[in-house]
C-alpha cells in the first residue's frame, strides 16, 4: 500500500490478531474518537498520535506502527485506556507492540528511548526506586553529551527538587520480582 508523499508500506493483515493474541484487547473497537490522543502528556514528542497508531494496527500497517516513536513516548501512565469509551487498555496495546518489535527485531529509531527504558529499569531493578539524577547523568553521558543538563541539575538541587544522593528502598524485593518475571518468560 502507498500512501500519498510516502513510500510503499508494509501490510500484516494478521496485526490486529496478533495484538489481540498477547494482550487481549481488540484494536477493531476503536473508532477514532481521539480522546486518548487529547489526554496523552507525551502527545507533543510523538511522531503520530495514540489514535493514528490504533488505525495503523486496525490496518495493519507494520512500518506506521512499529517504527514511529510512539510506543517510546508512551509512559504506560494509563491516561489514554483510562479515557477511551470502549475501555480499550491502550497502554497495553502500546506494550504488546513494544514486544513484537523486539522480538521481530524491527530496526528503530528510537532517539535515546531504548536506551533511556533501559537505564529506567536498571536504576528501579537495583535501587527499587527511581534516582532521577542518576538517570540523566547516565542518559547524557551513553548518548555523548554528559554535560547537557548540567546548568539545569545545578538549579533544581539548589532549590531542593533533585537530590544529589540516591534513597534506596527495599532493593532486593524489586530484584526477586524482576526475577520472577524473567523466570515467566522462559
Amino acid at each position: 500500500m502507498k500512501i500519498a508523499g510516502q513510500k510503499e508500506s508494509k501490510i500484516d493483515p494478521t496485526l490486529a490478531e496478533e495484538i489481540r493474541q498477547r494482550c487481549g484487547e481488540n484494536v477493531f473497537l476503536c473508532y477514532q474518537c481521539k480522546k486518548c490522543a487529547s489526554g496523552c502528556p507525551t502527545r507533543p514528542f510523538m511522531e503520530s498520535t495514540p489514535t493514528e497508531l490504533m488505525r495503523y494496527l486496525q490496518l495493519g500497517m507494520i512500518d506506521e506502527a512499529m517504527k514511529k516513536d510512539t510506543i517510546w513516548y508512551c509512559l504506560s501512565c494509563q491516561t489514554c485506556s483510562a479515557r477511551c469509551p470502549q475501555n480499550i487498555d491502550i497502554a497495553h496495546v502500546v506494550d504488546a507492540v513494544k514486544i513484537i518489535v523486539q522480538e521481530k527485531n524491527i530496526k528503530v529509531d528510537t532517539g535515546n528511548a531504548k536506551l533511556f527504558n533501559r537505564l529506567w529499569m536498571t536504576l528501579l531493578k537495583y535501587m527499587g526506586r527511581m534516582y532521577e539524577m542518576g538517570l540523566t547523568g547516565m542518559l547524557n553521558l551513553f548518548s555523548g553529551k554528559p554535560f547537557k543538563d548540567l546548568p539545569l541539575g545545578i538549579k533544581l538541587i539548589k532549590k531542593g527538587k533533585l537530590k544529589l544522593l540516591p534513597t534506596i528502598k527495599r532493593p532486593f524485593e524489586m530484584m526477586k520480582m524482576f526475577s520472577r518475571a524473567r523466570d515467566l518468560k522462559k
